[in-house]
């Protein structure tokens, strides 16, 4: 039985700070070696690239079951974690209160809340650093969930 209590990391903040392309840096060397990144929005994109090969070309309906794809993965993935009672990695943001329910649910078991926050100065920076992600091939995200996200 591990009798050391597991962490929850969770690295979150602006859109277009890093927190994909050097979030990770920021955790402990053991972390980073012994478990991954959840990353939804990786996951999501993949997941879409893989419905429209497959043939799926209905942009609506490729984005549902991303979606689903997405948050059924992540629930499986911490519903394991907290049943082996092992650390957990992953990359989020908290706009609303039910965002908050993951680290509710790891607390409540124990662990320890790490969080790691990756900022800009203000929105238009975060607007300018997603517009030159969206042109090396990664996700969009609009202005307004842009400073929901600050």
């Amino acid at each position: 039985m591990n009798w050391l209590m597991p962490d929850l990391y969770i690295i979150t903040g602006s859109n277009g700070a890093g927190k994909s392309s050097v979030g990770a840096n920021y955790l402990p060397a053991s972390i980073r070696k012994n478990y991954p990144v959840f990353d939804g929005d990786k996951l999501y994109m993949t997941k879409q690239k893989e419905l429209w090969s497959s043939g799926i070309r209905a942009i609506k309906e490729s984005k549902k079951i991303a979606l689903n794809f997405v948050a059924e993965t992540f629930a499986q993935l911490t519903d394991e974690a907290l049943l082996k009672n092992e650390t957990f990695v992953y990359e989020g943001h908290f706009t609303n209160d039910a965002t908050w329910d993951v680290p509710k649910r790891f607390r409540e078991r124990g662990y320890q809340i790490r969080m790691i926050f990756l900022g800009l100065a203000n929105p238009d920076l975060s607007e300018i650093r997603v517009i030159d992600r969206v042109k090396e091939g990664g996700h969009f995200v609009p202005r307004n969930t842009v400073e929901d996200n600050l």
